[in-house]
């Protein structure tokens, strides 16, 4: 009897045991993201996130950058946010939505594989993709250029074969070419005096990130300084259309991921921050555009060195000098 009676204690211990370890398999309930990027990938990210979490609705509110930031503004104006997560192009809006308290603290376990210099110091965001300013090659022959001729570096664009056959985007037109154009601008190495310089050598503005990579797939012009993730998804639909990174001093804008303050779902949102961070979220994004920070995430572009070779952005200075730099870009360029 007594034996038994330790077995079935035994027994009841093991079930208890595995009852705590085994994952939960039925969720519930909502969560809501707002988003300015690529709403294929967001899609993507939809649609795997509920079947990882079966049970679990994602919703989502896609938009441009202005778009979504005025909308989180007006939420909160009145009183009650409908966002649980944001996910944004720009860490200039996440910092200041981080000062103004519209997001608040969450260190996702996952975030371990972030490198820090794509993360908020103080555990704000991290970066769910990355975009990374690098060089675009038109290769038509009789039209374009060698690849083995095509720039390099940055500097490299400051030479007499590429006059007038270059283009470059309004950093009024692309979170992207903004944040590179402010990183150049506060950077001594290069500031207001590189602009110039690109300038003289005719350099063309283009209006928006598409813009300028259409204008160097067209073959109008043979190089170009585009973002990367604009360009995964042609590069295998152009033959004649190649992407590279600067061999230094590039520069990586972090879009991230953060929790919101006084959401009503704040859990369901830590649950989906954590699988937007993790591998097998990463590589749905990967899978559809996005450039991933993680360092055990293979993507498209060939990224593994860029973070070496990568500008050290002061934010605060961007925050307090961000517009100034625009500004003296457009008197630069008329």
């Amino acid at each position: 009897m007594k034996k038994r009676l330790l077995f079935m204690l035994a027994l009841l211990l093991i079930l208890n045991l595995f009852a705590c370890n085994k994952k939960k398999t039925n969720y519930s309930g909502s969560v809501m993201l707002y988003t300015t990027l690529d709403e294929n990938a967001v899609r993507a990210l939809k649609y795997a996130f509920e079947e990882e979490y079966k049970g679990m609705v994602l919703d989502y509110y896609y938009g441009d950058l202005d778009r979504v930031k005025n909308k989180i503004e007006i939420e909160f104006e009145s009183g009650q946010p409908n966002a649980d997560v944001v996910f944004i192009s720009s860490p200039l809006t996440l910092e200041e939505f981080k000062s103004s308290g519209k997001i608040i603290k969450y260190v996702s376990k996952e975030s371990k594989k972030i490198p820090d210099e794509y993360k908020d110091k103080e555990g704000y965001y991290a970066a769910g993709s990355v975009s990374t300013m690098g060089i675009t090659i038109n290769k038509i022959p009789e039209v374009g250029i060698d690849e083995k001729e095509a720039p390099n570096t940055w500097n490299d664009f400051l030479d007499n074969k590429y006059k007038g056959k270059m283009a470059i985007i309004s950093p009024r037109n692309s979170e992207a070419a903004k944040y590179f154009v402010m990183a150049m601008m506060q950077n001594p190495k290069y500031g207001d005096a590189y602009f110039r310089r690109l300038r003289d050598y005719g350099v063309v503005v283009a209006n928006g990130d598409m813009d300028a990579v259409d204008k160097v797939i067209s073959g109008n012009y043979v190089v170009g300084i585009c973002p990367d993730d604009k360009c995964v998804g042609l590069l295998k639909e152009f033959e004649d259309f190649a992407f590279r990174y600067s061999e230094e001093d590039n520069v990586t804008m972090p879009q991230g991921v953060a929790l919101i303050n006084d959401a009503a779902n704040q859990e369901n949102g830590k649950l989906l921050i954590d699988y937007i961070l993790s591998k097998k979220g990463q590589d749905i994004l990967v899978q559809n555009g996005l450039v991933s920070a993680r360092t055990d995430v293979k993507n498209v572009m060939k990224s593994k060195n860029v973070i070496a070779k990568s500008i050290k952005v002061d934010i605060n200075d961007l925050m307090n000098k961000g517009n100034n730099y625009t500004v003296m870009f457009d008197d630069i360029f008329g």
